[in-house]
């Protein structure tokens, strides 16, 4: 059976903002390697897949940059989506249209484009194992991390102890999974259950993602019928631009994973880092003798376990500690470490505003 690689990146990258802009997302901006986080995740999946065989979900306005810094891949390999709804609707509009040029019999991986992923042979080896288990117990697989911290930004799996063997590897069964839980969740579900982060990373028979989303999400589920239905016609580029503007935005997580109850888990042993936030810097760049990570001119005294970040100017700080202040000319974004998550209901207050929007 043909196996598939969907590469996710319409996405605005609204966790490292203002640094991630309209203009230009996170998948354009440099990782830890100097590449974009974008070509990072192409050229890690060429030591497994085809070209022919990899495809990227993005939006109109992205298109052209995006297929600049990956030029290799055929334009019909792109799924270009007319505004972004969030990962469901993009999973589900490149599952419908990639099994319908290709094949209805084929797998398909689902790849984010923020993650840090070094050791190639191993990564290799599982998408290998975790395409062998997709095809023998025909369910979906995900690849859960083993949590170094307690991490209520990432989405979490639960397991019990009880474990399949499979080419003398352990296979979990998902007994729930929780995206971005608080820490009491976690406390408490580390004591029934064995733990494990979400990669991200999923394994599918692609028929499978439209039964899930038929089940599950019963409206994206009809825009994605009458979007099937207008395939091979000149209205198929009309009819997916009039569903999308009437879909609601949510995640796979959400809208599928939290719900589906024969999910499996494929523990990743690799080294494996989110790299989309402000945060993750912390494990990437080295602090000073005061715990703060510098980027740019700064002068400070009493201050401890900041992230400052600044590409305009001087940053002066006094007496300040664990927290996140990013100048990025115009703007200036400053906010408690523990609070990382509210970005994004910032970033979207803001673009309702007429006022703010040339700032998003």
């Amino acid at each position: 059976m043909k196996n598939i690689a969907l590469i996710l990146a319409g996405g605005r990258g609204k966790r490292f903002w203002p640094h991630s802009r309209f203009n230009k997302p996170k998948q354009l901006l440099a990782s830890p390697s100097g590449n974009s986080m974008l070509r990072d995740t192409f050229e890690r999946l060429l030591t497994y897949f085809e070209t022919d065989d990899i495809y990227v979900a993005t939006i109109e306005d992205l298109f052209q940059p995006i297929r600049q810094i990956i030029p290799e891949i055929d334009i019909l390999n792109y799924i270009v989506e007319p505004v972004g709804k969030d990962t469901a609707a993009s999973i589900a509009l490149s599952t419908l249209l990639i099994t319908h040029y290709r094949s209805q019999d084929i797998n398909i991986a689902i790849f984010p484009i923020d993650h840090y992923i070094p050791e190639q042979e191993k990564f290799h080896q599982l998408l290998e194992f975790s395409f062998q288990v997709v095809q023998k117990y025909q369910k979906p697989v995900i690849l859960g991390i083993e949590p170094k911290r307690e991490e209520p930004r990432y989405g979490y799996l639960c397991t019990s102890n009880q474990v399949e063997q499979f080419k003398e590897r352990d296979i979990y069964v998902v007994k729930k999974f929780k995206e971005k839980p608080d820490l009491d969740w976690i406390k408490q579900n580390s004591k029934i259950y064995k733990l494990f982060w979400n990669s991200g990373i999923y394994f599918f028979p692609a028929q499978t993602i439209l039964k899930q989303i038929e089940r599950w999400m019963p409206k994206l589920n009809r825009a994605i019928t009458e979007i099937a239905q207008s395939i091979g016609t000149l209205e198929k580029g009309e009819i997916i631009r009039q569903q999308f503007q009437i879909i609601d935005s949510i995640s796979f997580e959400y809208g599928i994973l939290e719900k589906i109850d024969d999910l499996l888990l494929i523990k990743g042993n690799i080294i494996w880092e989110d790299i989309g936030s402000w945060i993750a810097m912390e494990r990437f760049v080295a602090n000073d003798n005061n715990g703060n990570i510098i980027q740019g001119k700064y002068a400070g005294i009493d201050t401890h376990n900041c992230i400052i970040v600044n590409n305009k100017g001087l940053t002066v700080t006094i007496g300040l500690s664990d927290l996140v202040i990013i100048n990025d000319g115009p703007i200036q974004l400053i906010y408690p470490k523990s609070r990382e998550a509210d970005i994004k209901k910032i970033v979207n207050q803001m673009a309702k505003d007429e006022h703010f929007k040339k700032y998003i």
